[in-house]
């Protein structure tokens, strides 16, 4: 989902990759020389196009359909829509940098708007966060959720976190594109490279923007859990005490009951054929976050704060794991549908 940074792990790039950084210890790599199509290039692209298409797919559903579109569903499509600026801001670059080596010819603005993805590749985990927090909020303080949670505070939200996810993360990227980038690319001809002395602070990055939310959610899934046990158990409790207490009568018209007219029918607004089942969407997200999050950021975590550096093959296993998460989110969405009531 976001860009793997290579210069903390040389055994995951080339060897004309490793001599080089040999040669000029102000500079370090941060891609792989281009090595045109192999499989997992192929496999790169296949999921890019599907990630595309899917996502793009859910929005238009939405887009022609506007009754699915709820207080609820406002994350939803802010995730969806930041997986897609994510991909077509990044992903074609990135292949046909390993495909052609391209950006030698593609200028250094093409270089910055490839390197955004420092910036933009938060906005979909943080959204993965914000679909949690709203569901323990929906389940701790019910009354307070169905009262004062509307679409328009959820597009409030999901804009307060697009200028939070800047205000942590732009600075670092502005100054690096206006100070370091430009000589390191007047240099080498190469997005690839980044200088030693970049702003580009990975501890704190890996902390703040991955590790942190995936503790979040699935903190925030367990926490759920354990309230909707617990209401349960109480509901259950509380049907067996009635049922015990209250005795059972049939009443009869010789009772004395009146008769009831028949209630009026009400026109109900248009709804669409499915609709959304919350908890099954915080489900999969939960489970997206430990097969898809999980194998990456502890690659990540072993290289940054162990120090233990680990065979390509990983890094390349946990990149597509986590890269599959953008044909997992519209997927969640689908199989969140069940048949409206």
């Amino acid at each position: 989902m976001y860009h793997f940074n290579d210069t903390t792990f040389p055994n995951t790039t080339t060897n004309h990759s490793l001599s080089w950084a040999a040669q000029d210890s102000t500079y370090v790599t941060l891609r792989r020389s281009a090595t045109g199509w192999t499989p997992l290039v192929t496999l790169k692209l296949l999921i890019s196009i599907f990630s595309v298409l899917l996502n793009a797919a859910v929005l238009l559903v939405h887009y022609y359909i506007p009754a699915y579109i709820n207080h609820f569903s406002v994350y939803l499509l802010a995730l969806f829509l930041s997986n897609l600026f994510y991909i077509l801001t990044s992903r074609p670059m990135g292949i046909l940098d390993e495909l052609y080596g391209i950006y030698p010819a593609a200028g250094y603005p093409v270089c910055v708007v490839y390197l955004y993805n420092k910036v933009s590749s938060v906005m979909p985990v943080l959204f993965h966060v914000l679909i949690s927090l709203n569901r323990v909020w929906a389940v701790t303080f019910p009354i307070s959720y169905r009262e004062r949670h509307t679409k328009r505070l959820a597009v409030y939200i999901c804009l307060g976190a697009i200028v939070y996810v800047h205000v942590l993360n732009f600075p670092p990227f502005l100054v690096d594109s206006l100070l370091y980038y430009p000589a390191v690319y007047a240099k080498y001809q190469d997005c690839g490279h980044i200088s030693t002395k970049s702003l580009d602070f990975n501890k704190a990055d890996e902390v703040l923007n991955r590790i942190l939310p995936m503790v979040v959610v699935m903190v925030a899934y367990v926490f759920i859990i354990v309230k909707r046990w617990k209401k349960r158990h109480a509901n259950r409790s509380v049907q067996v005490s009635i049922t015990k207490s209250t005795p059972a009568t049939n009443p009869s018209p010789q009772d004395g009951a009146t008769k009831q007219n028949p209630p009026t029918a009400v026109v109900q607004p248009a709804r669409p054929i499915k609709s959304v089942r919350p908890f099954v969407i915080l489900t999969l997200t939960s489970i997206s976050v430990v097969v898809c999050w999980a194998p990456a950021q502890t690659f990540f975590f072993i290289g940054l704060f162990l120090h233990i550096s680990l065979p390509g093959v990983v890094f390349t296993t946990v990149s597509l794991l986590y890269s599959l998460q953008m044909i997992f989110d519209p997927l969640m969405w689908i199989f969140s549908l069940s048949s409206a009531k």
